[in-house]
């Protein structure tokens, strides 16, 4: 019964077979995350120092709810606004669990009364606008 499994869902979707084969055998699923938010030009300056190599923010903490490879492009576009776009992996076992156990950190916290200010939500979104994946080259 699993194999027929596997093969009705590779002919639906390669890259949902390759995932649920991956959970088989045990190994680590990643999730991957590309999220998109206005950043206030006022604040450009201050988000790159708060941003830069040396300053550790909450770094750690990422990386103790399972976001890896965590990433932050920013751009100017022709509407004359910034923008960020991020990324990240993620890689535990219970995405919800620990976005609420990293939402309750302490020094996060801090860290998003910090930012948050400097940036500006698009559309309907409250924070970071997740973005659809239309395309991944493993």
């Amino acid at each position: 019964m699993k194999l027929k499994f596997i093969i009705i869902l590779i002919s639906i979707n390669t890259f949902v077979s390759c995932n649920y084969e991956k959970k088989m055998k045990g190994e680590i699923v990643t999730k991957r995350v590309g999220m998109v938010i206005k950043l206030k030009e006022e604040s450009l300056a201050e988000y790159k120092k708060l941003h830069a190599d040396s300053t550790s923010g909450v770094r750690d903490l990422l990386m103790k709810y399972n976001l890896h490879n965590f990433s932050i492009f920013l751009t100017r576009l022709e509407d004359g606004n910034y923008y960020e776009f991020g990324y990240y992996e993620y890689t535990g076992e219970d995405f919800d669990r620990d976005m609420r156990a990293l939402s309750e950190e302490p020094r996060n916290i801090e860290w998003l009364k910090i930012c948050d200010p400097m940036q500006e939500p698009i559309g309907e979104a409250k924070g970071w606008k997740e973005m659809e994946t239309v395309y991944f080259n493993p």
